[in-house]
């Protein structure tokens, strides 16, 4: 090959993936794997001192082979270069029965220009099904530069892809800033970022540097009526569809999330790459930026979501087995999430249930339309962990979503039987969160009485209804947690069997006849476990550390009246569930509909 073909080959390169140096305040584990010995310079990039080394088989760094193969139009592989000195480079390759093998290996002695090696070319088939991911091995005797080092192919032919980002917010500004900066730096980086529409359903921004910054052409803010996250999504999509920029996707995204923007170029490569797929991102603990919240979302039975990964340490290298297999995911959640235009055309706009299942409906209707939903990895923002958020009110929307979805969806299962519904109740009432018991009867009560009455007035207002209703309880005191002295409860996880009836006939007697028991030693981080708690008062932690709790503790009078209603409303969903589904799958299609958002988007009840 000429030197000008091998340097048009590597000008027309496509880049799949990039090294990516630490974000700022993130652990180095997340990029780094161990072995590594190498600084980040003050221009971002990676120096290795004298006999230093990088090693990239990392969350953030791995190459995921296995993803891109299953999805992905790839013919060939290779690495694309750019460093200053002498470096030795190995491509690894990480097999499904845990081994490692060299697919190729040589000397990069640079003066920062660029050059590529088709890794599959040179050693044979690395797509074989035992190659999980690749990663890079870098070392050097003298010292080195790494201006670049990316995974790329061979050119794409296809349509330029253009990118809109919509981002529902309210009154989370501080956070918003950091995202909103984030994507004025893409924004003059690429050209693919083509505008950011914010839809406001707070008070009027009040930070003046982000007031300042929302006066670039990149934004367009939105005010409306609080309709949620599933209304501030949906005109997202009415505002992509119907504005002039003509994007080939649009990303949904969080106001509470912290953003790094290079992984938007590379969940919009795979996504040139793979056709019209919805790529996700997952969920990593703001507060503990190591821990994985929700790697991606499946159902279970009863229309349960089963989220996977949480808890998960990135930094630890055996968490990189979480991504040996290529899930079907069922829904993705809209903190990161980039759906194709066209995709979302066909699907049409979210089901207006304000917040709490938007993502899992609609991620069920990209399903039944053949477009899967892919959770890659390495691709994950920063979000407000929602591990210590115990407010009663998303518990009506976790009831009533879950069963609205299932009445939308009824080819792929029944509705929840009564049992399970009122066990569902029963799991606050036995830990003693009593205004979620009273978010929940009331969810209970407005999904049967249909949608005419349950979504007859504008969404703002049935949320202040709602909040109205499930704020009468009392609510439970504070206190910090004693250092010593408590016992620690594992959390509840929905993947743990179910008790039987004998057992729950057991903690309901348990809270109605044991004595009153002063002195709390239990300490609940996570959901509690009734199991676990087993009627007796504890604290449940507001924060990962546990310093601000919760105080919960059984009223036995309350209980007795909140047990009575769950029996009578479970009696009801018995005789009456089928005839409310019908009820919902005939209103569907009108609530979906344009025309039905449109009138929501005019209300001004803010």
């Amino acid at each position: 090959m000429s030197p000008f073909d091998r340097r048009l080959e590597v000008m027309t390169a496509t880049r799949l993936q990039g090294l990516l140096t630490p974000f700022a305040g993130i652990p180095d584990s997340l990029y780094l794997a161990e072995g590594s010995r190498a600084e980040v310079g003050e221009d971002g990039l990676y120096r290795l001192p004298p006999r230093g080394r990088l090693e990239t088989d990392s969350y953030f760094n791995a190459f995921y082979l296995n993803f891109w193969r299953a999805h992905g139009r790839l013919a060939r592989v290779g690495v694309l270069c750019r460093v200053q000195g002498a470096v030795a480079v190995q491509v690894l390759a990480h097999m499904a029965g845990g081994g490692v093998r060299v697919v190729d290996d040589w000397m990069e002695v640079g003066d920062g220009q660029e050059s590529l090696h088709w890794v599959w070319a040179e050693v044979g088939d690395i797509g074989a099904p035992e190659v999980l991911r690749l990663s890079l091995s870098v070392a050097t005797v003298d010292g080195a530069l790494i201006e670049e080092m990316a995974f790329v192919t061979e050119p794409v032919i296809g349509p330029v892809p253009r990118l809109v980002v919509g981002i529902c917010t309210m009154n989370r500004e501080v956070l918003l800033e950091g995202t909103l900066t984030a994507l004025a730096e893409l924004a003059e980086e690429t050209p693919l970022l083509q505008r950011v529409l914010l839809i406001n359903h707070g008070r009027p921004f009040q930070r003046p540097e982000l007031r300042k910054l929302l006066k670039q052409p990149l934004f367009r803010k939105v005010q409306q009526a609080n309709l949620g996250g599933s209304g501030g999504f949906a005109r997202a999509m009415l505002e992509a569809q119907e504005g002039e920029e003509g994007p080939t996707h649009l990303l949904l995204m969080d106001d509470d999330i912290r953003l790094d923007p290079r992984v938007i170029l590379r969940a919009m490569a795979f996504a040139q790459m793979a056709g019209e797929v919805a790529v996700g991102g997952q969920a990593l603990e703001l507060e503990r930026p190591h821990r994985l919240q929700e790697a991606w979302g499946q159902l279970g039975r009863n229309w349960l979501p089963m989220v996977e990964g949480v808890g998960t340490d990135l930094s630890d290298p055996a968490s990189m087995q979480l991504w040996s297999r290529v899930p079907k995911a069922d829904y993705n959640g809209w903190w990161f999430c980039l759906i194709p235009m066209s995709a979302l055309r066909r699907c049409g706009l979210p089901i207006p249930c304000f917040i709490r299942g938007d993502d899992i409906e609609y991620g069920l209707r990209l399903r039944e339309a053949g477009v899967p939903v892919v959770p890659l990895p390495g691709v994950g923002v920063w979000h407000a962990s929602v591990r210590y958020k115990h407010a009663g009110i998303v518990h009506y929307y976790d009831l009533r979503n879950s069963l609205i979805t299932a009445a939308a969806h009824p080819q792929l299962g029944d509705l929840p039987g009564a049992m399970h519904v009122m066990g569902y109740v029963l799991h606050h009432l036995l830990v003693h969160r009593y205004r979620s018991v009273e978010a929940c009867l009331m969810a209970l009560r407005d999904f049967l009485n249909g949608p005419d009455m349950a979504l007859s007035t504008d969404a703002a207002w049935l949320h202040r209804q709602v909040t109205k209703t499930v704020e009468s309880v009392k609510a439970p005191e504070r206190c910090e947690a004693p250092q010593t002295g408590m016992r620690l409860l594992q959390p509840f996880s929905v993947k743990d069997p179910d008790p039987s009836p004998w057992q729950v006939v057991l903690l309901v007697l348990l809270v109605l006849f044991r004595p009153a028991q002063h002195g709390i030693r239990l300490l609940q981080k996570g959901a509690p476990d009734p199991m676990r708690i087993a009627g007796l008062p504890y604290l449940l932690a507001l924060d990962p550390e546990g310093k601000t709790c919760l105080v919960l503790r059984p009223h036995r009078l309350r209980f007795i009246g909140y047990l009575a209603q769950t029996l009578w409303l479970g009696l009801q969903y018995a005789l009456w569930r089928r005839a409310a589904r019908r009820s919902w799958g005939r209103a569907l299609p009108r609530l979906l509909s344009r025309d039905h958002w449109l009138r929501e988007f005019a209300t001004r009840s803010l």
